[in-house]
């Protein structure tokens, strides 16, 4: 029952989670074990990072700082409207022109690059060319000729040094230093800094100022060679403009010519004029025409006899008439007078009635007259409505004539005025560019010069020095995973129970005392000890493992030697020997080691009872703890153990011991090496299994186990050996407390032969 329950217990992997939850103090535990381990590799990180920093050649930064105005300091409003919305684009290409070949290339040519690597080139084959000595040279001449092997085995040429051109070496500079400019700014504000890395502080300060120049000639080259192109243009197209000008206007001037024309829009303006003047003179003489028609409707009624003139007041109106009526009724009134005075024969009367009718026939003639002239001047006005119907009939008929000749005059004149247009729009441009020409002014100036650096940037030893710590520590880490993973070995009870299968007893500890006794005699010599109370705790499980019929013969066995099980066998039997009368046999008769480690030196044992050398089992048994712990030691080596442990009388005589003893521990041999323990396994109750701590190899105590359950061997449980207790404080406190309050007490190691 306590076996099954052993077995449901949750198994120790130092490297795997439980189900229920992630627990961080495994990973904690595992890097403690492994803690020297990442310390020493964190500090050969720190000892290369050191002697890296302190080998590397320091790094200097120089900067500059620039202004640059996306608007031209001579630009018009519309140039300065376009510069703005393009004003993140104008930074990029600003960058792009600063880290460009054609400024590097400047920059070389100003600072005599080329003669300066030349001269430098000539130097380092002077020093090559100097005889060289020591191991340092043969150690080059040793990797050079094995490069040469290598390539000359694959089929590659020799490589032949070629001695660079003034040309490719320019631009071969040019090139690294382009690669090497760092350009920001121009985000936030209008500043742009350059920044360049050297080994030299004053060459990387010229560069950056050299930079710094040629930029802004590089501008105000290309601003200037812009203009002129662009004043070249200008003239070419203002020529070409002035002669499609003047040839407009000649076309214009042959039209009117050839047609008799004036201006068209004089023209147009003179028709209009003259349509007016006629239609306002018809709208008079067609007033004028209906005050006459009246008139004449008046003397067409007088002339039929209908009305008198008198009736007629534009008759009446007239002086003359009036002069005459008034004459004619004097006469009248006088011949009326007269022909009642005197008859008609009188002379007064033929002189009244001759001035009478002198005055009726001037009356006569004047009437006749006006009405004369208003006919006239009715058929005037008639005559003049007609005219001026006509001349505006004309006048149309004449603006229509000309209308087409008009549309194609006006056409030429819309392309003399087009024309005009384009040529004094480009007089103008061409007037400004010749002005900007004349104008040499930057939008990009330098605010601050390089200076020469004084402190380097790089390296940065701290910063190298903790780099190579935590990647020191952190290769120390996966050292540390890649041994728990590779890790085949006992570690801890529970590692010890999930492999085996087995119900755990116990473990006994390691001892580290120097001072302390043998760990054979640890129980003898502090039954209050943390170790004795380890090998307490396995006999209880020993007890507990069968209540009502405990073990009484145990047989305590390992894989392999050297496991500790000598050492469990001993002080177990000890612990036993406070519950009764207890036996400790010495069952390993290949090598045995309780007596030399018990002290006993009588040579006679086990083998030389079973094999009749001794009659009675008192004459090979030793006594001590005050009597308490009886021993049997292996006795005389002999060449066939496997037979006389396998034999009846060892069966007989290990009946006889059981009924003399209450408990018998039997210090077994090793289950892989030889069948030995595995025959003595059927013999005993109960069979203790001790595994090696951080020694024995899983699959070897697989083995051993193996073996003895195939045997129908009733294996009670494991023991887990030899356990550190400090490296077990670090799979968990639970493990090993290390703690113990009591008071030590001394025990005696009396052998004593009965």
């Amino acid at each position: 029952m306590q076996q099954k329950a052993n077995k449901q217990q949750t198994s120790y992997d130092p490297l795997a989670e439980t189900e229920s939850q992630f627990d961080i103090a495994l990973y904690i535990r595992m890097f403690r074990r492994n803690l020297w381990i990442m310390v020493l590799l964190a500090f050969l990180g720190a000892c290369l990072g050191t002697y890296i920093a302190k080998k590397t050649e320091p790094v200097y930064n120089a900067t500059a700082k620039i202004l640059a105005d996306p608007f031209q300091s001579n630009s018009d409003s519309e140039e300065q409207s376009i510069a703005r919305s393009l004003a993140p684009l104008f930074f990029e290409t600003q960058y792009e022109i600063i880290r460009s070949r054609a400024i590097a290339e400047k920059v070389v040519d100003k600072l005599e690059l080329v003669k300066k690597a030349k001269e430098a080139q000539e130097a380092q084959e002077q020093q090559k060319s100097l005889p060289q000595t020591g191991i340092i040279k043969d150690i080059k001449d040793f990797v050079k000729d094995i490069k040469n092997s290598i390539k000359l085995i694959l089929g590659e040429e020799l490589e032949e040094f070629i001695p660079l051109t003034e040309s490719e070496l320019r631009i071969l500079i040019a090139n690294n230093i382009a690669r090497d400019i760092i350009v920001t700014g121009g985000r936030r504000n209008q500043f742009i800094n350059i920044n360049y890395q050297s080994e030299d502080p004053q060459l990387a300060a010229d560069i950056i100022n050299a930079i710094s120049d040629a930029y802004i000639e590089f501008g105000l080259t290309n601003r200037l060679n812009d203009v002129k192109a662009r004043q070249v243009w200008l003239s070419s197209q203002y020529q070409q403009l002035k002669k499609n000008l003047e040839a407009s206007e000649q076309r214009v001037k042959e039209f009117r010519d050839s047609r008799g024309l004036i201006d068209s829009v004089q023209q147009r303006d003179m028709a209009d004029t003259q349509l007016q003047s006629l239609n306002t003179t018809l709208v008079s003489a067609q007033t004028e025409l209906s005050i006459k028609s009246e008139e004449y409707a008046l003397v067409q009624e007088i002339n039929n006899g209908s009305k008198d003139f008198s009736s007629f007041a534009l008759v009446m109106q007239n002086t003359a008439i009036g002069t005459i009526v008034q004459n004619a009724s004097g006469a009248q009134n006088i011949v009326d007078a007269l022909s009642d005075r005197y008859g008609e024969k009188h002379p007064k009367m033929i002189l009244a009635r001759t001035e009478l009718r002198s005055a009726t026939r001037n009356l006569s003639q004047e009437v006749a007259k006006v009405i004369e002239q208003i006919e006239n001047q009715y058929r005037f006005a008639k005559t003049q409505v007609d005219n001026i119907n006509k001349l505006i009939d004309k006048t149309k008929s004449d603006v229509q004539g000309l209308q087409e000749e008009n549309f194609a005059l006006i056409s030429l004149e819309r392309e003399v005025e087009n024309n005009r247009r384009i040529y004094e729009s480009f007089q103008s441009r061409l007037l400004e560019a010749n002005v900007r020409g004349e104008i040499s002014s930057s939008n990009v100036y330098i605010v601050d010069k390089a200076t020469v650096p004084k402190v380097p940037i790089s390296p940065n030893v701290k910063k190298i020095i903790i780099v190579f710590v935590m990647a020191g520590g952190f290769l120390g880490g996966l050292i540390a995973f890649a041994r728990e993973y590779s890790n085949n070995t006992f570690t801890t009870p529970n590692l010890l129970e999930e492999k085996l299968k087995l119900p755990v007893l116990g473990l006994t500890p390691m001892i580290q005392s120097k001072k302390a006794a043998a760990p054979e005699q640890q129980y003898l010599d502090d039954t209050l000890s943390p170790f004795s109370e380890s090998i307490n705790t396995i006999r209880t499980g020993l007890l507990f493992s069968n209540i009502d019929h405990p073990p009484k013969t145990i047989l305590i066995t390992s894989a392999s030697c050297s496991e500790g099980k000598s050492t469990l066998a001993v002080n177990l039997a000890a612990a036993f020997s406070q519950l009764g009368k207890t036996l400790l046999l010495e069952v390993d008769l290949r090598k045995p080691s309780v007596a030399k480690n018990m002290g006993v030196e009588n040579k006679l044992g086990l083998s030389d009872l079973i094999g009749g050398a001794v009659t009675s089992a008192k004459d090979v048994v030793f006594k001590i703890n005050d009597d308490k712990l009886n021993i049997i030691t292996c006795g005389t080596i002999v060449r066939n153990p496997l037979e006389l442990l396998s034999s009846k009388k060892f069966e007989r005589l290990l009946e006889s011991l059981t009924s003399h003893f209450d408990y018998i521990i039997m210090d077994g041999p090793p289950t892989l090496p030889v069948s030995d323990a595995c025959m003595l396994a059927n013999k005993v109750d109960g069979v203790i299994f001790a595994v090696k701590a951080e020694e024995t190899r899983i699959k070897v105590a697989k083995e051993g186990v193996s073996r003895l359950q195939k045997l129908n061997a009733n294996v009670i449980g494991a023991v887990l050996t030899v356990a550190d207790p400090d490296k077990m404080k670090y799979y968990g406190a639970h493990y090993y407390s290390g703690e113990y309050y009591g008071v030590k007490t001394e025990t005696t190691i009396k052998p004593d032969a009965t």
